[in-house]
């Protein structure tokens, strides 16, 4: 039994003949009453009582009425699902996202897809660009949002990535309050930086940081394990941190 077969079957009925049927669907009546046929055979029961007045489903046939209209309409469900997995509407989307990330766009960007996607499910990572393109690796991610160019990227990540720029994230540096007033237009003098961990994937803010002050007889590094982490230090007093990348966010 094919939904062919079904749907030839659900047309006769609602017909109430075959030759009927048969305009209905476009066709000649000899292959509907040869797919009618071929049906009952293989189900081994009679679907159709044929009169001079037309043909009626038998018990059987209207069961297979009933259950038929949900195959089909099961049938057309999954196609048309597939065909909006295709287009990107509907399914699963899991992105890694950089914790930067998630405060400068992502939950904008994340509403306007779902607004025009509602049946997809979309979840998130909160990790580390290094792990980010290991889960992508591995197939655990479908994308991820990373701050850091191309031009960052440790020779394999670019093999093994497609990317694309989404936008550009101004640098900022959050300071304690108590030492918003001071200026040092070069960056020099601050004192101690709370920077994110290296990256052995990615050329980030702490070489960047490094290379900038190498000069500088302050400066010295805190180590902490995200951006976020270092905001709280920053209120503390314990130094200063950057908030943002001058760098393109590319995924």
């Amino acid at each position: 039994m094919d939904f062919r077969q079904l749907e030839y079957f659900r047309a006769v009925v609602e017909a109430g003949s075959v030759s009927q049927a048969a305009k209905n669907l476009n066709m000649t009546q000899p292959p509907v009453s040869h797919a009618i046929a071929k049906l009952e055979l293989e189900l081994g029961v009679r679907l159709l009582e044929r009169t001079a007045k037309g043909v009626h489903p038998t018990q059987a046939g209207l069961h297979l009425v009933s259950r038929g209209e949900r195959l089909i309409a099961d049938r057309n469900r999954v196609v048309e699902t597939l065909k909006l997995m295709g287009e990107g509407a509907v399914g699963d989307l899991r992105v890694g996202v950089e914790p930067m990330v998630i405060n400068e766009i992502i939950a904008d960007v994340l509403a306007e897809f779902l607004e025009q996607a509602p049946s997809a499910r979309v979840s998130l990572a909160d990790v580390t660009p290094d792990v980010i393109v290991q889960k992508i690796r591995s197939g655990e991610l479908d994308m991820g949002c990373v701050p850091f160019g191309p031009a960052q990227f440790a020779g394999f990540v670019a093999d093994i990535c497609d990317w694309y720029p989404i936008m550009d994230i101004g640098i900022k540096l959050a300071v304690p309050r108590y030492r918003a007033q001071e200026s040092h237009p070069d960056g020099k003098g601050w004192g101690r930086w709370i920077l994110p961990s290296r990256i052995h994937a990615f050329s980030g803010m702490p070489d960047a940081a490094e290379e900038a002050l190498a000069d500088d007889e302050s400066f010295e590094v805190l180590e902490v394990s995200t951006p976020q982490t270092a905001f709280a230090f920053v209120a503390a007093g314990l130094g200063v941190a950057p908030n943002g990348h001058e760098l393109t966010i590319y995924m």
